[in-house]
């Protein structure tokens, strides 16, 4: 996958105490890989005198709604933001996940006579504040229309939302009883599967201990050296429809502080939902098997 870049150098660059900020802002905010999530929607509400005040509002879907007051000042050419976590209004999240408290670094720009926002954010943990959160980063315009017409001129340099997928022109031709990295891929289960996109959610089901692992879809990576915690990594993964049977791998890239590494996976198919407790060492290589049947549900 890939985040929000930063914006071409050549674009014009406005000195931000010249400009006038209040107002609605939409955007969208990027998670680097091992977030909750990859891309969010984000509205910010400034009120901007002597320093800035306001709220955000961060959303993915419906069920995961965050709505936060938040303070800030200018510092040179930034915006330096800050969410109030006694001030969260609205929080609203899937199971596992966990609200962040953020900070915004942003810079005014003007590309096309569309006015945004771009810059990074930073956060921690709403019920642990010192559990950082994965940062991202963020752009926002101060409208839906100038936003989308921003993204799409500059999405090259942008943003890119497409999940893992093969780009090979024919379908690859797997054999799924070779070794692994020197290791024996050793079947777990096998699910039948409706959906060509999916999410897996990996987590420690025990006493967290630094495991590792990475996770590898019909041997190609999907996420490396993954560290198991009680918050849970989500992966994104779409399958290759010219496919039926998928293998998922939980390669152990070490073993923790207690032997073996030990996880829990949780599988979302659509509406359907699988938890399957997931075991690797240095011989075998837990193997998760996905049966796709698109026709069949």
């Amino acid at each position: 996958m890939k985040w929000l870049s930063c914006i071409l150098l050549s674009l014009f660059i406005s000195n931000v105490f010249s400009q006038e900020i209040s107002g609605k802002w939409y955007g969208k905010l990027t998670q680097g890989p091992g977030g909750y999530n990859d891309l969010y929607d984000l509205e910010l509400s400034l009120n901007q005198k002597k320093n800035i005040w306001g709220e955000s509002f961060a959303s993915y879907g419906n069920a995961n709604k965050i709505r936060v007051g938040l303070s800030g000042r200018i510092a040179r050419d930034s915006i330096l933001l800050s969410e109030t976590i006694e001030l969260i209004r609205e929080d609203t999240v899937p199971w596992g996940w966990i609200a962040c408290i953020k900070k915004f670094k942003l810079t005014y720009r003007k590309h096309n006579n569309i006015e945004y926002l771009e810059g990074t954010w930073t956060g921690v943990s709403k019920d642990n504040q010192e559990d950082t959160c994965i940062p991202g980063r963020v752009i926002l315009s101060r409208s839906l229309s100038g936003l989308n017409l921003l993204l799409s001129e500059l999405k090259d340099s942008i943003i890119n939302t497409q999940q893992i997928t093969y780009q090979s022109k024919e379908p690859p031709v797997i054999n799924f009883t070779e070794k692994f990295q020197n290791t024996t891929p050793e079947k777990v289960t096998e699910i039948n599967v409706y959906q060509q996109d999916l999410q897996i959610m990996l987590l420690d089901y025990m006493k967290i201990d630094n495991d590792t692992v990475s996770v590898y879809l019909n041997r190609d990576i999907l996420l490396k050296n993954i560290k198991i915690t009680k918050r849970p990594t989500i992966i994104n993964l779409k399958l290759d429809s010219r496919i039926e049977l998928h293998e998922v791998l939980l390669y152990a890239e070490n073993l923790g502080l207690v032997p073996p590494n030990t996880s829990e996976l949780i599988l979302i198919d659509g509406e359907n939902k699988y938890r399957i407790m997931i075991v690797s060492d240095k011989e075998k290589t837990a193997a998760l098997y996905l049966r796709y049947k698109p026709s069949a549900k």
